[in-house]
């Protein structure tokens, strides 16, 4: 795959400019190009990585990796967690986080879209969403299905077995806890409760399927004219004539002296896809958001509109630690030579085995009202409780079961040859919020990015449930008869050690959300329901920013939908 350089696109009008080339942004330029009328420019900061490992699911979602093509930087002190610092990380390749994430295929409940049509989002309910994720998907795993995709280029299959015993003998202990097993996560009809084997976004061959393996192919744009691809290659700043977009003003990332300004112009319309994080920043280096804050940074104020960079929003995650048996975890790829080779070699002739699954097979999702004071679902939970249909109802933790220790912290009581267990303990429905401000008016750097994880005291209600469901998880198998070590876990369940072991522990999930959130501008909202910035013309975002409150889920699959949505939108005109 050839990129177009940056010289070949400067002075060009095309019908629309997508910026930047991540996890939606493939999608909507792949879905704008088939009409042969649309030319179609592509802007993506990162390079087109397509190397062997990038292709297999283990080795490509472990970003901790030196060669792992990320952004790292540090988040602003947290005020409420003792002024600590999370690292940040996004994607850096065409294809953005789909190209380094954990694979996973997960919608949400319907009840989610509900609540977004029953908050004045138009058109936006659950009846009105599947059909867009259907379209984009080709479920290998449910052919049958009536609610799951089977002509779309976006592959994705279940586990087809459980490899780490730990796994399997959480999943058998949530029976004991009311939580029943689900065949498919992504079922509308499955109840608001469940423990459920993991969709991936991996295709026939065990390949990790990215937004530009599926949607942008290198046949395709080979053969397709009118879509331009350009990489290593930032919007600095939009072009805005009056209250209308007109184009993009680039540079090459990472030029920090060069003095010419390339352009590209809109004749229709640009359309934001850069992402929670960087979408604000051009926006904002654009003159669009709070005029207090571009007069801060001398940037000519454009369009005041308080709400970009506003309500940043991100799933708070507590990892507890367990030691386990070297063979029960991913770490026996490390600790056992022969192990890896064989497991290479299956991976090479099947496209099964480790390196060709998820790390991260199985989860338990639930509402923690239902929970009791032993952690179990409630004995007067009802139906209606459980319909997933209903906006009250949507699950606000979550439990990920992962055969791996998935921070970068190395334990002194962890015994040599040994491998590490963790329960992944999530809020999913966070009151708390933070921002994306600008730290310059530099395109190239970094903004400031405040997570705000825990300034609202109501997320640790649902953060200590779900910190004690995982404890009694791993009372429960261990009392089973299965020999599990604490590593990481908190002193007791009392209300302030959980809470102190929080404040030690959280991490970032990497699900950044919900900083242009379609609402009414009265509502802090930046753009409206067909995803058009309130008050300036020929301008649209199609990424995670525009999700109204961060979903209950993983969040690449609403994401896509949102893509798709915007192109039918664009395409019906």
């Amino acid at each position: 795959m050839s990129p177009h350089p940056l010289e070949a696109i400067s002075s060009k009008t095309y019908t629309f400019i997508v910026v930047g080339g991540g996890t939606a942004g493939c999608v909507l330029a792949a879905r704008l190009s088939e009409d042969s009328n649309n030319s179609v420019l592509l802007v993506e900061r990162g390079p087109i990585v397509d190397s062997w490992a990038a292709g297999v699911p283990l080795l490509s979602s472990n970003f901790n990796d030196q060669k792992a093509p990320v952004y790292k930087w540090q988040s602003a002190p947290l005020t409420a967690v003792k002024d600590r610092t999370l690292t940040m990380v996004t994607g850096k390749a065409l294809g953005g986080s789909s190209k380094i994430n954990g694979l996973l295929y997960t919608r949400s409940v319907p009840g989610e879209y509900n609540a977004w049509e029953n908050s004045g989002r138009k058109g936006w309910g659950w009846k009105h969403v599947e059909p867009y994720f259907n379209k984009s998907e080709t479920s290998l795993s449910n052919p049958t299905a009536s609610y799951r995709g089977h002509a779309g280029p976006w592959k994705t299959q279940s586990v087809d077995k459980i490899r780490f015993k730990p796994v399997s003998h959480n999943v058998n202990a949530a029976l004991n806890f009311g939580i029943p097993h689900i065949p498919d996560a992504n079922d509308p009809s499955s109840p608001v409760v469940t423990c459920t084997l993991l969709d991936a976004t991996i295709d026939s061959s065990g390949h990790r399927s990215a937004t530009p393996d599926a949607f942008l192919p290198k046949e395709l744009i080979r053969t397709r004219r009118n879509l331009h691809i350009c990489t290593g290659t930032l919007v600095r700043a939009l072009d805005i004539q009056g209250s209308r977009t007109v184009g993009v003003y680039l540079q090459r990332d990472g030029d920090q002296s060069s003095s010419q300004d390339h352009r590209a112009s809109a004749e229709r319309e640009v359309i934001l896809c850069a992402g929670a994080i960087a979408t604000p920043q051009v926006l904002l280096l654009s003159g669009i958001g709070s005029a207090l804050h571009l007069e801060q940074h001398q940037v000519p104020v454009v369009k005041d509109l308080p709400g970009v960079g506003a309500h940043l929003q991100d799933h708070i995650s507590v990892p507890m630690i367990y030691q386990v048996p070297v063979s029960d975890s991913i770490a026996v790829l490390m600790a056992k030579p022969l192990t890896a080779v064989g497991e290479l070699f299956k991976y090479l002739f099947t496209g099964k085995g480790m390196f060709g699954t998820q790390v991260q097979q199985a989860n338990l999702v639930l509402r923690s009202a239902l929970l009791d004071g032993n952690s179990h679902i409630s004995s007067i939970t009802t139906e209606k409780d459980l319909d997933a249909h209903d906006p009250s109802n949507i699950p606000d933790i979550e439990v990920m079961l992962i055969p791996v220790n998935p921070t970068d912290r190395q334990f002194d009581n962890l015994a040599k040859g040994s491998g590490t267990f963790s329960y992944l303990c999530t809020v999913l429905r966070p009151e708390s919020m933070g921002t994306v401000r600008l730290a310059s008016r530099n395109a190239q750097d970094q903004p400031l990015c405040d997570l705000g994880t825990l300034s609202n005291p109501a997320d640790r209600i649902p953060l200590r449930k779900v910190l004690r469901l995982a404890l009694k998880l791993g009372q429960s198998i261990r009392d089973g008869g299965y020999a599990i070590k604490d590593i990481l876990v908190p002193v007791d369940e009392t209300e302030d050690a959980l809470d102190a072991f929080a404040d030690d522990n959280l991490t970032t999930t990497y699900h950044y959300s919900s900083s242009c959130r379609m609402a009414e501008e009265t509502d802090m909202g930046v753009v409206d329901d067909e995803l058009r910035v309130h008050g300036i013309s020929g301008l649209r975002i199609a990424d995670a920013s525009i999700f109204p409150h961060i979903p209950a889920c993983h969040l690449q699959a609403p994401v896509v939908m949102v893509a798709e949505r915007c192109a039918e939108f664009l395409m019906r005109r």
